[in-house]
């Protein structure tokens, strides 16, 4: 068994793995953490067996994209690839129900959690907010800085060069077009739920698909009245420290799980 870094050459591999596990193909998903952290993958003789990705921040990293081929299960697979990007440092995740004692024997705890709702968002636009430009995109990466603790410009760079930034004087929310009927909405940081809630009716109005993974009582009831299903729940956990750097309780969704 090989292990060894992924490159953007083994996307359709990797690709192939997730959709083998009831994961969505989602290659761009693949290309933006591959080309912003570090992939490692296990070979054997058939290809592609498991898969990791840690994306490093200076202040701590998250790990994701967590897979285990079907034909490779309980062997200690996925423990071997998280335990290989483990370091002393503060490490964070999101955990199914099935993956949560394996991190749990690894040293995480769980700190939190997200409800990953799917579906056509049905409400109007709230008209609560504009689109960002570049002079607003020093204040949103110092926002973002403050709100989850963690430096990473990158991530709104990119999602400016994509048009998908929208800011109100109460917050800012992220979209990406992961795939072509799919936007995931996301950061969304907001002073309140009711701001997060125009924030969110603002990007989803009128998009045939959407993915918001929200945690909040307010945020939930509002999605799931205008359209959303809940796809089921996710453990945040953290190994490291007590909790999450930040101001968290004004981040209400991430963009990935896999990003934090």
């Amino acid at each position: 068994m090989e292990l060894r870094r992924l490159g953007l050459d083994d996307i359709p591999a990797c690709s192939d793995l997730a959709e083998s596990r009831s994961w969505a193909r989602e290659e761009k998903k693949w290309e933006f953490l591959l080309a912003h952290g570090e992939g490692w993958g296990l070979f054997d003789e058939q290809g592609l067996v498991g898969t990791t990705i840690s994306t490093r921040y200076p202040e701590l990293a998250s790990i994701s994209m967590v897979l285990v081929a079907d034909r490779a299960a309980r062997r200690g697979h996925a423990r071997r690839l998280v335990s290989h990007v483990l370091d002393s440092g503060v490490s964070t995740l999101f955990a199914t129900d099935m993956g949560r004692p394996l991190y749990e024997q690894l040293g995480f705890h769980a700190v939190g959690f997200t409800d990953i709702h799917t579906g056509t968002f049905t409400g109007p636009p709230a008209g609560a907010s504009r689109l960002a430009t570049a002079a607003d995109l020093d204040d949103v990466v110092a926002l973002d800085t403050k709100v989850t603790g963690i430096t990473r410009p990158y991530l709104w760079e990119s999602l400016l060069a994509m048009g998908g930034i929208r800011i109100s004087g109460r917050g800012v929310a992220g979209t990406w077009q992961v795939r072509e009927q799919r936007m995931l909405i996301g950061p969304v940081i907001a002073d309140t739920e009711a701001d997060a809630c125009a924030l969110i009716a603002d990007c989803a109005a009128g998009v045939p698909s959407v993915r918001v993974d929200v945690h909040d009582p307010g945020v939930i009831a509002f999605v799931r009245a205008h359209g959303l299903e809940s796809w089921g729940e996710a453990t945040w956990m953290v190994r490291g420290a007590e909790e999450l750097p930040g101001d968290r309780a004004r981040y209400r969704a991430p963009l990935l799980q896999a990003l934090g």
